[in-house]
This record gives structure tokens, sequence and C-alpha cells, in this order.
């Protein structure tokens, strides 16, 4: 059966541990469910599952004693997801266990502003020179395209005395900040320029874009002017 969803609504995901209150739509029946963390997430229309249009309903009609009389019946509590002991108990086991993946995901962003920063910190401290005049970024106010060249060359005057971690790492520093300067620009089309390479920091790029921001859009940016060696963020 057809479900009407409306933002505000609150959902839990039919395939998944979770839900929350819709906070949005996308293209192509994507609905945006926040969490009670904040943590917007995207998912097919189909896969989620309105749970509060009972409390809709009660809300809008003339509560009386039929009502409360309905409410001790159990078949209306089956009918209309009131919690039992058991689910009480399975709920807070997922409660639990989506608090220790938001835990996790802090960690891991933890130790990745914790990393950046020390490796800044050495960089300074061996009289490794960033570069400072933002050469990397290109401004294309033609189609208004914000476009950032990651490749060392472009962001170090200097490689010496570091590793391929530690270029890695600060070319994921300038897209983190990049992204964290834009992020209330909706409609802006970023550039990232990684190259084609082994991939390794398209993948990390990708990944964390999955991971901090799939509220915005992503594609491998036109391949007549990058071939396969930049990816195009839109902010949404």
């Amino acid at each position: 059966m057809n479900q009407i969803l409306n933002i505000g609504d609150k959902v839990r995901f039919l395939n998944d541990v979770g839900g929350g209150r819709i906070s949005g739509f996308q293209k192509g029946n994507i609905v945006l469910v926040e969490d009670e963390d904040g943590f917007e997430v995207p998912v097919r229309e189909q896969e989620v599952v309105l749970v509060d249009s009972a409390e809709r309903k009660l809300n809008n009609s003339n509560a009386g004693s039929k009502v409360a009389e309905q409410a001790e019946d159990s078949e209306y509590k089956q009918a209309n997801n009131v919690p039992t002991p058991h689910t009480a108990y399975i709920n807070i086991e997922e409660r639990i266990a989506h608090l220790e993946r938001t835990v996790k995901r802090l960690q891991l962003r933890i130790e990745e502003l914790e990393s950046a920063k020390s490796l800044r910190e050495r960089l300074k401290d061996s009289n490794i020179k960033v570069t400072e005049t933002k050469k990397h970024i290109k401004q294309d106010t033609a189609d208004g395209i914000l476009e950032i060249d990651l490749h060392a060359t472009e962001l170090l005057d200097t490689t010496a005395g570091m590793n391929a971690t530690d270029i890695k790492e600060y070319q994921l520093d300038v897209f983190r900040r990049t992204m964290k300067e834009h992020l209330k620009d909706k409609g802006r089309h970023i550039v990232f320029i990684h190259g084609n390479g082994d991939g390794v920091l398209r993948r990390a790029i990708l990944s964390e874009l999955r991971r901090d921001y799939s509220h915005c859009q992503w594609q491998d940016a036109s391949f007549q002017q990058y071939g396969f060696g930049a990816t195009m963020v839109t902010i949404r």
C-alpha cells in the first residue's frame, strides 16, 4: 500500500535498525531521514515505513472513551506498534548498537583531525612551506565551478621529508577544509582534481563523501577536461 510521507514524519528503516524524522526529499524517490544524533541518512522511499500515523490520527480526532477502550485492546496495540516488554528490549538494543556506530564514526573523525593537526605541526617544524597563494584553487566564473587541484605539487612547495601517507593525509585535509568552508553554499559545484594514479586518493575522497557528506551529490567530473582524474561534488 502506498504511503504518503511528509517532512517531519517519523519513520523507521525496513532493512536496517533505527529511523528518525524526515528532513527532506531528493530526486529518484530518495528520502532524507535525520536520526536522533542529527545525521541525515539518504534512503529509498520504499525502504522506510511511517510509524507515527496513529499519533496524528489520535491528535486530530475527538478523543473520548472509545479511543481509551481501543488503547486497552491488545489487537489495537499490535496494529499500532505499541511496544511490549519484549519489543522495548529489542528497541533498547537497537539504540545501543546505533550509539556504538555513532561513537565509532566520531572516534574516526577525531583521529583524522588529530592526524591532520600533527602533520601540519610536523611540516612547520621541518620548515616545509605550504603553498600560501592558493594557486591550487581556480574559480570558473562562467559556470560557477570551484576547482581544487589536490596534486602535491600544487599544494606544497616541496615534499622533502614527507612519505606517501603524509602527502595523502595533507591532500585529504585540504579536501575536508574545502568541504567545511562551502558546506552552506547550497548548489555550489566543486571539482576536486585527484589525478588518475593508482586511485588511492580518489577512493579515500569517495569514502569520506559517503560517510560524512551523504546529503551532497557527487559524480565523475567532465571526462573531456579531466579524464578519470577528478570528482565533482554538488553541495545540497
